[in-house]
């Protein structure tokens, strides 16, 4: 909903430019546009979490990590999802903690059915846990899903620091925001 909302107000933003200036206004507001509609995309609608038999991946606007059910080590929710293996802690962009609204509305019934490993030694469950949030709401899918395949000895043990994360540059998204920014330069140039 926001990625539409936004290419509305930026599709909205063009045309009045163009009404007010000609189609050579509308022609020179073209590679802002067409930047800040990709920038929009990339952040409110690409970005997303799968969870496979493999591991999770987090597909976040300019990078996407591979992360094996092997190399994970522990999920922690602060202020977003984030998987830690030997090799580093992944934030997910597409599962953020809550709201300080959403903290101050928890109430205990949200707490049931939540996976073993969301809860301290004390049972207590950290605030990005809360189910309702987009990071605990996660979190909970990747715990039960690790949680069933230790217990289920699917999930080899002492072989976290040999697998490999996998982590790559959404290319594609970079190179076209550069050349939106490149257009914007010659445009304010000439």
């Amino acid at each position: 909903m926001s990625t539409i909302a936004s290419w509305a107000v930026i599709a909205g933003l063009t045309a009045a430019r163009g009404f007010e200036d000609g189609t050579g206004a509308v022609l020179r507001a073209l590679p802002l546009a067409i930047g800040l509609g990709l920038l929009a995309w990339l952040v409110f609608w690409h970005p997303r979490v799968e969870v496979s038999d493999e591991g999770v991946t987090m597909v976040n606007p300019l990078r996407t990590v591979t992360v094996p059910w092997a190399a994970l080590i522990n999920v922690e929710t602060q202020y977003s999802l984030t998987l830690v293996t030997p090799h580093g802690r992944y934030r997910a962009w597409a599962a953020p903690g809550p709201g300080r609204h959403q903290v101050l509305t928890a109430g205990n019934d949200e707490l049931t059915g939540m996976p073993r490993t969301a809860r301290d030694a004390r049972g207590a469950v950290a605030i990005g846990d809360l189910p309702g949030a987009p990071s605990g709401h996660v979190a909970g899918i990747v715990r039960r899903r690790w949680e069933h395949l230790a217990e289920n000895e699917q999930l080899p043990i002492g072989v976290a620091d040999d697998t490999p994360v996998v982590t790559h540059w959404n290319r594609v998204a970079i190179v076209l925001l550069a050349l939106a920014l490149l257009g914007v330069v010659v445009v304010a140039l000439t």
